[in-house]
């Protein structure tokens, strides 16, 4: 039986204390470019501290952080941020679909897994009948997420249904388990009262673990293979400022090789790019 997962408290979408100005140039502000992107949680803005310095003191950049991408995707489709850089393809495509907006993707970063995490068992054969699994509750996530439990071999759902199945489309569930949907923010929280959860890699690194020396399943990722490509995070602009200088500029500052190799190092090969090195 499905149910819904409610948050205990309600997260503010943005506040003032989550809007972080990085690499503030020495010039004055009237010779300066700023360019305000959307992001969810924190743990990008190391990258972003790399891109700033390739970018110079023209442009600067504004991280500003969201607890979830939906007021990020909102807050571009308004006009108060110029980018964002938290979305893989797929949950683009279904924002798009679901709320009309005219978005692009301008530029390819990085792809990171989503892993099955637990406080309670140290591996997936430890499962029994009947017990929580929590899922992220968005279209996207949540389908990626049962395609994580197919391919771990704890259920099956139905081919068919591409990379977008949702509880119904599962159609064999040997142990019983119970698939529960929840705010992808609170999942690692939860852990403690459920077997084992799924979600997003940023927010397991805002929580402090490794997501995949601290999972209790993972997938091994396969940055050229195409079953990955709904999955690849993107930067997002709106489509009239899809060709905007300032943003290609950005993108050429994202697209270099000290960028590159510091993503698999900082994040210890957890994120790998998947972006074409600029010369």
């Amino acid at each position: 039986m499905l149910k819904k997962w409610f948050k205990k408290v309600v997260l503010a979408s943005v506040s003032l204390s989550a809007v972080i100005s990085i690499g503030v140039g020495a010039t004055s502000a009237a010779a300066q470019t700023l360019v305000k992107i959307g992001v969810v949680g924190d743990s990008e803005n190391v990258i972003w501290d790399v891109v700033q310095e390739n970018l110079g003191e023209e442009i600067e950049i504004e991280l500003v952080s969201f607890s979830d991408g939906i007021f990020a995707n909102s807050a571009l489709a308004d006009g108060d941020l110029d980018l964002t850089a938290f979305q893989h393809n797929a949950f683009l495509q279904q924002e798009i679909s679901d709320k009309g907006y005219a978005f692009e993707a301008i530029a390819d970063t990085y792809v990171s897994p989503l892993n099955i995490y637990s406080e309670n068992i140290t591996d997936i054969s430890e499962l029994k009948a009947g017990d929580t699994i929590l899922i992220p509750d968005n279209a996207t996530n949540r389908g990626r997420a049962l395609i994580v439990l197919d391919r771990a071999g704890l259920l099956t759902v139905d081919p068919e249904k591409g990379n977008s199945p949702d509880v119904t489309d599962i159609i064999d569930n040997p142990l019983g388990l119970e698939i529960v949907e929840s705010d992808p923010a609170i999942i690692l929280q939860a852990l403690p009262d459920v077997a084992a959860g799924i979600t997003n890699s940023n927010l397991a690194l805002d929580f402090g673990l490794n997501p995949v020396e601290d999972a209790i399943f993972s997938l091994e990722l396969d940055p050229q293979s195409e079953d990955i490509l709904p999955y690849v995070n993107i930067i997002v602009a709106r489509t009239e400022d899809q060709d905007n200088a300032v943003y290609q500029e950005i993108v050429a500052a994202y697209h270099q090789q000290n960028v590159a190799d510091f993503i698999l190092e900082h994040y210890e090969q957890v994120n790998i790019p998947v972006f074409e090195v600029k010369e």
